[in-house]
């Protein structure tokens, strides 16, 4: 007889049990973080139409999305990102709820990330949406919430790198040049090419000044008092003297919380997705070197569902971040005291034994096993702490040798 392969689809991957006690623990704290600071949990479907999802969004990940074809020949996708969906919730069935509208989820995401080592194409995403703000106070706050979720895991050696789109956004406006070559640029900032951005950059008949401003941005990196000192010695206009006023205002108001340690400034961070509208921030462990989280401002996004909110939030990567913690050997299961209960023939009373010991917060179970050795052997490789044995006048027993039983 042939024996049948068993195999998972490429990119997805099983959770054996400590992996399941690991995320449930982590995803825990995380909503506990949230709810404290006034959000309320949401949950949209891992089906959505093709359709829900912007031009700008699809241009970007529309060919890793996974599509389906429904009953009725319309096309779906497997949720592909949680905000787009929540907003989706917004727009039918929240627009008249009270502002500020704090909103969170713990939620899967499917799509193929080539990058991803293994091509990655399931991912458990945890964050929050605040709804209703047009302020940089908004944007601090969701900050704020970043840092201490992952202050409040344990984990150590992080930051979050703040970007200004702003900024590229300001310069871009002054240029006259064609769409295409504006989309280079930004391409060139966001994949961290110098050469080719400054290439190009030579090549476009626009001012001097302009140019020079085009190659520092990526270059201006690190502790927000000299990123911010470089840049307002650069020749600014109008509108990019205010976004890095509102950078000023975040890392201050950072500050006063206690928490400036764990910021940088980056100025050459981009995103492709157009509605990203203002800050943009991603957070980051040496240990790992991977992005752990992202968010920032993205008011343009609601335009496409005829609303005027302004919009900011982020979502952790729980895969990441549950890699990040074990590296940094600080994800431990809080031990329970397991007991085995050997229950007697006529005991009537092993509910209430059960109840009672759970109630103290004991892991407590029945033995099933009547052969010995094979209690033994569970015994042994379950770990469990104590045995004990209850009589049929609900007398309990603890059993140190199980030949006498």
């Amino acid at each position: 007889m042939k024996l049948r392969k068993v195999l998972l689809p490429e990119g997805v991957q099983d959770l054996l049990i400590d992996d399941c006690i690991y995320r449930r623990q982590i995803e825990d704290k995380f909503m506990e973080n949230f709810k404290q600071s006034g959000y309320m949990e949401v949950s949209s479907p891992a089906l959505e139409y093709y359709d829900l999802f912007s031009r700008d969004y699809l241009a970007n990940n529309g060919d890793n999305t996974f599509k389906l074809i429904d009953t009725d020949g319309k096309i779906l996708v497997l949720r592909p990102d949680c905000t787009v969906p929540i907003v989706r919730i917004l727009s039918t069935k929240m627009k008249d709820f009270v502002f500020p509208l704090r909103l969170c989820y713990v939620q899967d995401v499917f799509r193929i990330d080539e990058e991803q080592a293994g091509k990655k194409r399931e991912f458990r995403q945890a964050g929050v949406e605040l709804f209703g703000i047009d302020s940089y106070k908004a944007d601090v706050e969701v900050i704020i919430i970043a840092i201490e979720s992952l202050k409040h895991l344990g984990l150590e050696n992080f930051q979050i790198d703040i970007g200004q789109t702003k900024l590229l956004r300001g310069i871009l406006e002054t240029m006259g040049v064609e769409e295409e070559i504006k989309q280079l640029i930004v391409q060139n900032m966001e994949d961290k090419n110098l050469v080719a951005l400054n290439n190009l950059i030579e090549q476009l008949s626009i001012e001097e000044d302009i140019k020079s401003t085009l190659k520092q941005l990526p270059k201006l990196f690190g502790d927000p008092e000299e990123v911010l000192g470089e840049i307002n010695s650069l020749p600014l206009t109008p509108s990019m003297k205010e976004a890095v006023e509102e950078l000023e205002m975040i890392c201050k108001k950072v500050e006063e919380y206690g928490l400036r340690e764990y910021i940088k400034l980056d100025l050459g961070m981009i995103t492709t997705l157009k509605y990203y509208s203002g800050v943009i921030f991603k957070g980051f462990t040496k240990d790992l070197g991977k992005v752990l989280l992202s968010g920032g401002r993205y008011d343009e996004l609601l335009r496409d569902f005829d609303m005027d909110i302004p919009a900011t939030g982020f979502a952790f990567s729980v895969n990441k971040v549950t890699k990040a913690l074990k590296i940094q050997r600080n994800l431990e299961v809080q031990d329970k005291k397991h007991i085995l209960l050997l229950e007697d023939e006529n005991s009537g009373a092993t509910s209430d034994v059960l109840n009672a010991l759970r109630q103290k917060g004991y892991i407590a179970e029945v033995n099933l096993l009547e052969n010995k050795k094979d209690l033994k052997e569970y015994i042994k490789r379950r770990k469990i702490d104590e045995i004990i044995k209850v009589d049929e006048n609900a007398n309990i027993n603890t059993v140190g040798d199980l030949e006498g039983i």
